[in-house]
């Protein structure tokens, strides 16, 4: 049976962006919009069930993710929770005493904006910003990662999995680098780890991934939107970026989303159950049609790496020379919902920063189209897209002939 019916004659295409909410998901939210409403900081008898409520979600991502629940925190989502991982560590080290000046951050170039624009405010405060190198499928290059540490670096800030190109970085051995680094250079490196993307496709335990910082964002995993969760280790720091009432281990103030949090409690359980099955069933339809693609749509070129190195759901064309803003809205009436890039990156027209950065082809990086399927997708559904697409494609070539 499938979790998510799909309306007829639409195929949806952008599981990057959203996700349908597990039916599960949806039950366990039900009774806190129309029973169990209670404010989780008040001392009576429904602030104490909605509170005992969110320690339960807590209980639950902390067993999914193979960490004490004490250090998780809930957010409204990736991009609260990449600002307050990175712009907390930041002002924790300076309210003790170092100096933005003093303090060193390292990044690559094809981050999402929730990454890269934080770190490019804290380089207006003085902080130093480096970026590491990145090779043409977009997978960082560890000789960079280490020549770009030194003793004055205090975090490491990259996606586990890119959400435009799908490249799945290498978690152990830049784990392994920074580790090497710290005892070389006697400091500590924080590493913090975009994952908003890979709770569906991928193992998030806490404890493998290596990191100091793990974000995720709920609505990425068939959970709510408005909801995401921040995993600290134990010699993490962090102070708050925005104050109130202290909630949230007074790291994240303003009153609890109850039914938000509920629901993300049991989105990423069942992500987390099921993501090697899911991956796998997602990978082999990836595959297949990005070898339609490429033979179907003459001069389209892939975007990021193939096989296990991508993310299972993931494909990323450049199609050089065509409208692919208008390609998308195109097949959006046909019936299929695609992206050209990163939703958060802006809608409209303009360049993909990331093929930009892999590619140096701006005629690449204007191009894009990006298709993310979910566990329902079938071959035959990205057949019939290919058929669109290329229909389309003649069309616009004819036209400009």
């Amino acid at each position: 049976m499938k979790f998510w019916e799909k309306k007829a004659k639409r195929v949806y295409l952008d599981w990057a962006a959203a996700t349908p909410l597990f039916p599960e998901v949806r039950t366990a939210m039900e009774p806190f919009f129309l029973e169990k409403w209670g404010n989780p900081g008040a001392i009576h008898a429904e602030g104490r069930l909605a509170k005992a409520a969110i320690d339960n979600a807590r209980e639950k991502v902390g067993q999914a993710l193979q960490v004490r629940p004490e250090l998780v925190t809930f957010t409204s989502g990736g991009t609260e929770g990449n600002n307050l991982a990175i712009r907390g560590l930041i002002e924790s080290l300076h309210q003790a005493g170092r100096p933005y000046s003093d303090m060193e951050v390292v990044t690559t170039r094809i981050e999402h904006p929730s990454i890269a624009k934080t770190v490019e405010y804290l380089a207006s405060l003085g902080v130093i910003v480096r970026y590491v190198a990145v090779d043409g499928d977009g997978f960082i290059s560890l000789s960079s990662l280490q020549q770009s540490l030194s003793e004055k670096t205090v975090l490491f800030s990259v996606a586990y999995a890119n959400s435009e190109i799908g490249v799945v970085q290498p978690m152990h051995r830049i784990k392994k680098i920074l580790q090497q680094m710290e005892a070389h250079f006697t400091t500590k490196i924080f590493f913090h780890v975009d994952a908003a993307q890979a709770p569906l496709w991928l193992s998030c335990q806490f404890e493998t991934i290596g990191a100091d910082f793990l974000v995720l964002d709920v609505a990425k995993c068939c959970g709510p939107k408005g909801t995401g969760v921040l995993i600290r280790s134990r010699r993490a720091t962090l102070t708050p970026i925005f104050f109130g009432g202290g909630q949230e281990q007074g790291v994240r103030s303003g009153t609890e989303n109850v039914p938000g949090i509920i629901g993300a409690g049991e989105a990423i359980v069942i992500a987390q159950a099921h993501w090697r099955a899911r991956a796998e069933l997602a990978h082999a339809v990836r595959d297949e049609v990005i070898s339609l693609l490429l033979k179907t749509i003459n001069g389209a070129v892939l975007n990021g790496p193939q096989g296990e190195n991508r993310l299972a759901n993931n494909i990323n064309i450049s199609i050089p020379g065509v409208d692919t803003e208008y390609a998308a809205v195109w097949l959006d009436a046909k019936g299929f919902a695609v992206s050209t890039k990163s939703a958060c990156a802006g809608a409209g027209g303009g360049e993909s920063s990331v093929v930009k950065e892999i590619s140096a082809d701006p005629a690449r990086a204007h191009s894009t189209l990006r298709f993310t399927i979910g566990p329902d997708t079938t071959f035959l559904d990205m057949q019939n897209l290919t058929e669109a697409l290329l229909a389309h494609v003649s069309k616009m070539r004819e036209l400009t002939q």
